[in-house]
């Protein structure tokens, strides 16, 4: 091996990040990440249950459009709170040194 290629992969260790450093910096992110993917889940088949019999009166059609239009909801509003997070300040101090 030569000798570029290894500081080039001891510069690669130096520089990974341990796992629960990562959980720690990016805690909140994974938080939003679970609690949106838990209502991506639930709340179109909730919907589609509680609209069937109540609202729909047996309609599985109605009652299924009613659930993907809550599905859609719940997109929109992740993609809404992602836009609109504020970027980490350590990473965006990296990316002007660079």
């Amino acid at each position: 091996m030569s000798d570029s290629s290894s500081k080039q992969t001891t510069r690669n260790v130096a520089e990974a990040t341990p796992v629960h450093v990562f959980i720690s910096q990016n805690a909140g992110m994974l938080v939003k990440l679970l609690s949106f993917s838990a209502a991506l889940f639930a709340f179109p088949i909730l919907t589609f249950f509680c609209t069937l019999h109540s609202l729909f009166e047996g309609n599985t059609t109605y009652a299924a459009g009613a659930a993907v239009v809550m599905a859609n909801v719940i997109v929109v509003l992740y993609i809404v709170v992602a836009y609109f997070e504020k970027p980490r300040t350590d990473v965006t101090e990296e990316k002007k040194e660079n």
